[in-house]
């Protein structure tokens, strides 16, 4: 018996060794951060108006601290999305009536910093 024939048939036989994965290109863009639930999301879109766009904005801001506490909702969020600072008050009332978010605090000439709660569905 051949061991070096033997040897080629079994590797002829063999898939192809997995190559290695390529990183994924970076992007400019900015992103959201999951995982959102999309229970939350829905919660926010039927509390009307201009609430999940807040929300999403305040997902964003999470995402971009990258921890779990509170945030706040700048200016820059806000232009980003185009909201006006009405829009976002109306919005994070519709969003803390829904029981999705609470304000943790704000005041005048200060960022809102608002605590996203977790969705129970």
């Amino acid at each position: 018996m051949d061991l070096n024939a033997y040897r080629a048939e079994c590797l002829a036989e063999l898939p192809p060794a997995p190559t290695r994965k390529t990183k994924r290109p970076r992007t400019d863009q900015p992103f959201l951060r999951g995982p959102v639930p999309l229970g939350w999301l829905a919660t926010a879109h039927a509390a009307g108006g201009s609430a999940l766009a807040v929300g999403v904005a305040l997902w964003f801001q999470r995402g971009v601290r990258g921890d779990p506490g509170p945030v706040k909702v700048t200016s820059a969020v806000r232009r980003r999305l185009e909201l006006t600072q009405d829009q976002s008050r109306r919005g994070l009332a519709a969003l803390e009536s829904a029981g999705l978010a609470r304000v943790v605090k704000g005041g005048r000439g200060r960022c809102t910093v608002v605590e996203i709660l977790r969705w129970q569905g």
